[in-house]
């Protein structure tokens, strides 16, 4: 099984993302195959007293990768030069977040796992995006990569 944690700093939109591809989820064909769950992102490391969770538990051992808003692109740059992440972390591109669905996110995740798994290092970026905040797609890089016939 999959297991997908969404992150944000805050949790408002990470949240109601998060909902929102379950929904889509249960739904879907990957249902009994992925897991998702929106976790802060403090929290994977055990800080997320902060959000008032009342819990100090980490929550890396329960997922297998984070794909995380935009604007955390820097603070996961900072978390893993601190050694608190051991799972793959990717930043989703702005203008794929708003836009995500289920099917995009899974790709996503499981490209990601893919890298990783061939030793990238965290933070971790494609070879052709190497900054989230320049990438201009609005699907999954593999299907971005199939429109541009790569």
């Amino acid at each position: 099984m999959l297991r997908i944690a969404i992150c944000c700093g805050g949790g408002f939109s990470s949240s109601t993302m998060a909902a929102h591809l379950n929904k889509q989820l249960a739904e879907s064909k990957f249902k009994d195959e992925v897991f998702l769950e929106f976790i802060p992102f403090s929290g994977l490391w055990g800080e997320a007293a902060a959000f008032n969770s009342g819990s100090l538990k980490e929550r890396q051992d329960e997922v297998d990768v984070a794909l995380c808003c935009p604007h955390l692109e820097y603070p996961a740059r900072d978390a893993v030069k601190q050694g608190k992440l051991r799972i793959p972390v990717f930043i989703l591109p702005m203008r794929l977040y708003g836009q995500i669905d289920i099917e995009n996110v899974i790709e996503e995740a499981e490209d990601v796992l893919e890298l990783w798994n061939n030793g990238m290092p965290n933070v971790i970026t494609f070879p052709d995006e190497p900054r989230s905040m320049t990438a201009m797609r609005t699907v999954s890089h593999r299907r971005w990569l199939a429109r541009q016939g790569k």
